[in-house]
């Protein structure tokens, strides 16, 4: 998995394993091991919304609620191998952030992607649930698998006391996985790829929601309940 590091250090003997999982991934013509900046890693979702809204967003720090509790590490008595964060450049939760804000810039759902959150700015609280990749082992060969999950909180406008509304609340995900083979593609391509499907249903969700339209009501207000189908 992703799992949460501190600062870098030395990649101990333990991690070759984890680092095998890249070489596919770092076999292409730009090495730079950030797939914010490595369009060979990560390329931007082409969304582009029919009706642009008119509230600028401030994007806050991705928060990183990760853990590798409860993560199977075997399958019918076959090892689950996960990747680890150290690979990366740059801290997951950072790179993830420069992803979504260039992305929320290029949508046209904002008419501006700010650097502080004033008063008629939205406010995102992009949540980080689950980041990780990995190899599973079993008679046929190894398949590689990556999950991402992202939790989304889009507060309103600041009212007369400074208070936010939730407009918008909802964990936007995808998981890959590739069928079992003695040489399978790196699962780090594959968690790129995952984000790229969750950014998607994040634009897609933002845009359906109507959050950033001021003059729209959002989708489902949160203080009425929905019935039950």
């Amino acid at each position: 998995m992703g799992t949460m590091t501190s600062p870098r250090k030395a990649v101990p003997a333990a991690m070759v394993v984890c680092l095998g999982l890249f070489v596919s991934a770092c076999s292409t013509s730009s090495r730079v091991v950030d797939f914010a900046r490595n369009e060979q890693l990560y390329v931007d979702v082409p969304f582009q919304t029919k009706a642009p809204g008119d509230r600028p967003v401030f994007v806050a720090p991705v928060a990183d609620v990760r853990t590798a509790k409860d993560l199977p590490r075997q399958d019918r008595g076959f090892p689950i191998t996960y990747g680890t964060d150290e690979v990366w450049e740059r801290p997951v939760t950072e790179m993830v952030g420069e992803v979504l804000q260039r992305q929320f810039q290029n949508s046209g759902l904002f008419p501006a992607v700010v650097d502080a959150p004033t008063p008629d700015a939205l406010v995102i609280k992009p949540i980080l649930v689950s980041f990780l990749e990995g190899e599973a082992a079993a008679i046929a060969g190894t398949s590689a698998f990556a999950e991402v999950a992202l939790k989304v909180q889009v507060f309103g406008p600041a009212d007369a006391s400074g208070k936010r509304a939730i407009l918008h609340e909802e964990t936007y995900g995808n998981r890959q996985a590739s069928e079992p083979s003695l040489k399978p593609i790196s699962a780090y391509r594959l968690v790129a790829r995952a984000l790229q499907v969750s950014v998607g249903k994040t634009l897609m969700g933002l845009d359906s929601s109507n959050c950033s339209r001021s003059q729209v009501p959002v989708a489902v207000p949160l203080d009425v309940a929905v019935p039950a189908k």
